[in-house]
């Protein structure tokens, strides 16, 4: 029977629902865009076909599409069950359905029966044909509900070699069974793995505008990960300059510091002071950008807290200790053996809140008391200064972007990135106010425990 002459039968033998658009050309797609649900199209710049990973189990729907995406010149389907099972012989008899679905009477342990009894022969499969597809251009997915059931593991391992960039993944499947996939009941695996349902029976007006939208998106994020990696090299390049400008001046202003009078003193110890801040903007720019391109997969560890307590302390000690202006800073009780959860970001932590403690410190002698308490599931960092204190509304505000302490000569950047950071550990950060005025910056981390024999 020819296609011409098929008529759509549901979720069965046939997936087209209009045989006539069939062969609709390109030119008059592209000619209406917008669909008559008021779909709108974003332009897919076509330089090369799109290529189209096809893994359809149901062997006449397979052979339609691809005799369908043949005739386009926009995209370039590959088969992806030949190339995975090496032949065509798991292919669905003609007259099987394209969906194996439980109906009312059948429940999720049959579904699942159902799902794990491809699993090991897709597995099997994937480890042969997994190098042949693993080095093809792919730009989007296209499956059915038996192919996935097969070969989900396969497809996750595809998705993965896409990132950062999302690699579109299209599920062909009836009404029916995508009510009970994405029911609430249902297994999450599926939920994150597949983008976006086309309907079966398929029609292919609507099966081009859901491959040109998701196309479009993921040229989109491609062109935002190429802008972003020369912004980032940008940035890289400009802030290494920037510190070893920083480094010339604080350097020959150290030389400078025995031919200096005493008038000029107070001068060489601003441009000193200076010189040390734009190290400071430097570090925490790179920290926070660090941190974004991070996002949610910042790793953490269980890492002993007091030697990076030690190192940020004994900095301070050395960056001030040669100024006019007298800082001591020291540890109020012994350093506990302690481990917390953290990563390697944390002594940029304790170095930010060590520095505002002088930075923000009017006294004519600055005092800085560090102490740790442990606690049974966390373990606190206080660090106490004699300074003006914050006021109570200005707490909170103080950890926003771009917030500063009154004329603090910061940048605000440096308590936005304690407070991301210390969060992204799992932690808490908050300002109190000490007992003999100043205040105390406190950071709660969670607390590596022994496991129980």
């Amino acid at each position: 029977m020819s296609r011409a002459t098929r008529r759509s039968t549901g979720v069965g033998n046939d997936m087209w629902e209009s045989p006539d658009t069939a062969g609709t050309s390109d030119t008059t797609r592209e000619a209406s865009p917008n669909s008559g649900d008021g779909t709108f199209l974003p332009p897919v710049a076509v330089t090369s076909p799109h290529r189209v990973l096809l893994l359809v189990a149901h062997r006449r729907n397979r052979t339609l599409l691809l005799d369908w995406f043949a005739k386009q010149s926009t995209y370039d389907a590959l088969d992806g069950i030949a190339i995975l099972d090496g032949s065509e012989r798991t292919g669905r008899d003609d007259d099987t359905p394209t969906e194996q679905t439980t109906d009312s009477s059948t429940g999720p342990g049959t579904e699942r029966a159902a799902t794990n009894r491809g699993a090991a022969a897709g597995s099997r499969a994937c480890d042969r044909g997994f190098g042949g597809l693993e080095s093809e251009a792919i730009d989007v997915v296209l499956v059915d509900v038996s192919a996935l059931e097969r070969y989900e593991t396969w497809v996750r391992r595809r998705l993965e070699l896409e990132r950062p960039l999302p690699l579109p993944c299209l599920l062909l499947a009836g009404e029916s069974t995508t009510r009970q996939l994405f029911s609430s009941n249902a297994p999450h695996g599926w939920r994150t793995l597949v983008d976006d349902v086309v309907a079966t029976p398929v029609d292919p007006a609507l099966l081009d505008r859901r491959l040109r939208a998701y196309l479009s998106l993921r040229e989109m994020a491609a062109e935002l990960e190429r802008r972003h990696d020369q912004l980032s090299l940008l940035a890289q390049v400009v802030r290494h300059d920037i510190a070893n400008a920083a480094t010339v001046v604080t350097g020959w202003g150290e030389l400078l510091r025995g031919d200096v009078s005493p008038a000029g003193v107070e001068a060489l110890e601003r441009v000193l002071r200076g010189g040390q801040r734009i190290t400071e903007i430097v570090e925490n720019s790179r920290d926070l950008t660090m941190l974004i391109d991070a996002g949610h997969d910042l790793e953490t560890e269980a890492m002993l807290l007091g030697p990076i307590l030690r190192v940020e302390v004994d900095n301070v000690r050395r960056i001030h200790g040669s100024t006019t202006k007298a800082v001591t800073v020291d540890f109020v009780s012994p350093l506990p053996a302690v481990e917390v959860v953290a990563g390697g970001m944390l002594p940029s932590v304790f170095a930010n809140l060590l520095s505002n403690a002088v930075r923000h410190n009017d006294a004519d002698a600055v005092e800085i008391g560090v102490i740790v308490d442990v606690e049974p599931d966390e373990v606190v960092v206080r660090v106490t200064d004699n300074g003006p204190g914050i006021p109570d509304d200005q707490k909170e505000r103080v950890f926003e972007p771009a917030t500063k302490r009154g004329d603090s000569p910061g940048d605000g950047l440096g308590l936005s990135l304690v407070k991301r950071l210390v969060e992204s550990y799992g932690g808490r950060v908050w300002f109190e106010d000490a007992s003999g005025g100043g205040v105390v910056a406190c950071v709660a981390l969670c607390r590596v425990t022994s496991s129980p024999p």
